[in-house]
């Protein structure tokens, strides 16, 4: 006896869809009829919470206290879900923000980048007004002189001693050092 392969007559994703609509219509023809349907909007839940109690002072009957009972269990489970989901969220969060070290971790850090700002300020200023000074002294000698972006960086270049004058602590951070000349065998300079 040899073994024959059927074909399929429905692929999966046909089968599934005529599940799905098989249980819509019972759902239509047999509805559940101990299946709440709760407001989906919190607004729409509070106000019909606040009706229910409005109902209850004036009659008072043993359905309104049971509905009223439901629906703000229900109230309390969305907010207590809500404040967990919300505390998991924050400690994945902190967790994360512990393994990249994206905060300062001590006050003294928050200091250090505070006065390294500060200094940053300064020195964007000064080197602003060096380069502006020099280009109104350079019109004032030649209005007609292109000046080559490489001149510019040259002469206006912030020194130690600028830096310093400026009070900056770590004048390091913002000196940039020319790059050393190769001789040639000829004897002239070449960058």
């Amino acid at each position: 006896m040899t073994k024959q392969r059927l074909e399929k007559e429905f692929t999966d994703d046909e089968i599934e869809s005529m599940v799905q609509e098989f249980r819509r219509g019972v759902k239509e023809e047999h509805p559940d009829e101990n299946e709440e349907l709760f407001p989906n909007n919190a607004e729409d839940l509070r106000d019909y919470i606040l009706t229910l109690e409005e109902n209850m002072r004036h009659k008072p009957t043993e359905h309104l206290r049971e509905e009223l009972r439901v629906y703000k269990a229900h109230q309390t489970g969305i907010y207590k879900g809500f404040c967990i989901a919300y505390e998991q969220l924050m400690a994945k969060a902190d967790k994360i923000k512990e393994e990249h070290h994206t905060l300062p971790l001590t006050t003294e850090e928050c200091g250090e980048r505070y006065d390294q700002a500060i200094e940053d300020g300064v020195a964007n200023n000064l080197s602003t007004k060096k380069t502006f000074d020099y280009l109104e002294k350079q019109k004032k000698i030649n209005p007609e002189r292109l000046i080559s972006k490489k001149e510019l960086l040259r002469k206006t270049r912030l020194t130690k001693r600028d830096l310093e004058k400026a009070g900056i602590q770590n004048t390091g951070r913002y000196l940039v050092e020319e790059p050393k000349r190769k001789r040639k065998k000829g004897g002239k300079d070449e960058k």
